[in-house]
């Protein structure tokens, strides 16, 4: 039954081949498209993510340079720093995406690279605490780098390939996470915390230049007087099942985001403020960077064939579990092997969450869904860093570990009971491989 199936697809394109020879080669150029558009993208998102892991994680530890002293507050204006640009994107999110919509995604990622070398080089230059919070601010309003490649990878992809796709965009996050504190770690000890938002500017700087001259875009706007064919915000919120994963994604990203501001102040604490610091917080952050970039390019791919709701939920259970684990840790090891953990189970999170709102989203609100779902994002990226700070001054660097396991079983209950199920697959013949030509 499989070879008289293949058999017939490949009679139906050679006979649409040979009656249109001039559709056949178009179909052909899209294909070579898309994949081009995706390799470019996968490198610029490498870049990005390492250019501001780079710098992030020692944000403590900057402020504290600043002038901001004691660990209790310390740790309240880091949950603010790191809090602020979670609140100006989450203003500015839904705003980049009517403009993706209307004159390309692709003009949206590079004004979010290129918004970026400008905040970067900024916060290098920044004389107090007050300072850096004002340019926090300016890169929540400028900058966006993951949700902008990820609708632009999502308008380009077929949807056959989408779960691989942003599965393999998520895992470039977690890859650059993984270079960027280690490369961080050296240069904040060996040249100080300044020079790193610096180094962080020249990786968005290449990240920008990737996607100027790397991708393309099948991008044609809709006529001004074709509303309908613009989509609506009305649209994007009455999509089945849009608002449950919107609203699981905030939920992860708020968990994830409730130990930044502290971690690499415990690591610090269990391993004391002797030599090479700042190396060994890196390398702890990139551990989990790594186990995350490989877990989830593998999980994405395999999410397509499992379902993405079943592999949320298991990925937010997993993770919450992991949280829990962090309160018994003692050692740097013991963070070290959590934190591997903790990316295997972050693997399979994302790409899973940005699958589903994109099944859930016609072709023309791409944008817009995106946009929105970004500032979702953002919000539990402001919440998490700022209840995180909290519980880290009130009651110790181990409490933002409970913040963590909350709202990661918070996003397991509403991934489980409010989540639409996976839409059926229509039968196809295998493919040979994640980049298969049909």
């Amino acid at each position: 039954m499989r070879i008289a199936y293949c058999r017939s697809a490949i009679a139906d394109c050679l006979e649409s081949a040979i009656r249109n020879p001039q559709s056949a080669v178009r179909a052909r150029v899209r294909m070579s498209s898309w994949k081009r558009t995706f390799y470019a993208a996968l490198a610029a998102q490498v870049c990005s993510i390492t250019g501001f892991s780079l710098a992030m994680p020692f944000m403590a530890f900057y402020i504290r340079e600043l002038g901001v002293s004691g660990e209790a507050e310390v740790a309240r204006w880091s949950g603010y720093v790191n809090a602020a640009a979670g609140l100006t994107m989450a203003l500015f999110a839904p705003i980049w995406g009517v403009v993706a919509d209307r004159y390309g995604r692709r003009l949206m990622v590079m004004r979010s690279m290129y918004g970026g070398v400008l905040v970067l080089l900024l916060m290098s230059i920044a004389q107090n605490v007050y300072h850096l919070l004002a340019f926090r601010l300016l890169q929540g309003t400028l900058t966006g780098t993951i949700g902008a490649l990820v609708a632009l990878v999502a308008s380009e992809t077929p949807r056959e390939r989408m779960g691989f796709a942003l599965g393999a965009i998520q895992s470039a996050v977690y890859i650059g996470f993984a270079i960027g504190p280690l490369f961080g770690g050296v240069v904040a000890d060996a040249l100080g915390y300044r020079a790193t938002f610096a180094a962080s500017s020249l990786f968005l700087l290449a990240g920008g230049l990737l996607v100027q001259f790397g991708t393309r875009e099948g991008f044609r706007p809709a006529p001004a007087a074709d509303r309908a064919g613009q989509g609506t915000f009305a649209q994007v919120f009455a999509s089945a099942g849009f608002m449950a994963a919107v609203l699981t994604l905030l939920a992860l990203r708020f968990a994830n985001a409730a130990t930044a501001p502290t971690f690499g102040l415990l690591v610090e604490k269990l391993h004391g403020q002797g030599a090479h610091v700042h190396t060994v917080v890196g390398g702890v952050f990139a551990a989990g960077g790594a186990a995350a970039g490989v877990g989830s390019l593998l999980l994405g791919h395999a999410s397509d064939r499992w379902g993405h709701k079943r592999l949320l939920i298991l990925s937010c259970l997993f993770s919450g579990f992991v949280s829990l684990a962090y309160l018994l840790a003692e050692s740097v090891q013991h963070l070290l092997v959590l934190r591997v953990l903790a990316g295997l189970g972050a693997a399979g999170v994302l790409p899973a969450a940005n699958a589903i709102i994109r099944h859930t989203t016609a072709d023309r609100n791409v944008g817009k869904a995106f946009g929105v779902s970004a500032s979702a994002g953002s919000i539990g990226w402001m919440l998490g860093p700022w209840a995180g700070g909290e519980a880290a001054a009130a009651y110790g660097l181990w409490a933002p570990f409970t913040v963590m396991a909350v709202g990661m079983f918070f996003a397991c209950g509403v991934a489980a009971w409010f989540v639409r199920p996976d839409p059926p697959r229509a039968a196809q013949p295998p493919a040979a491989g994640p980049f298969a030509e049909a």
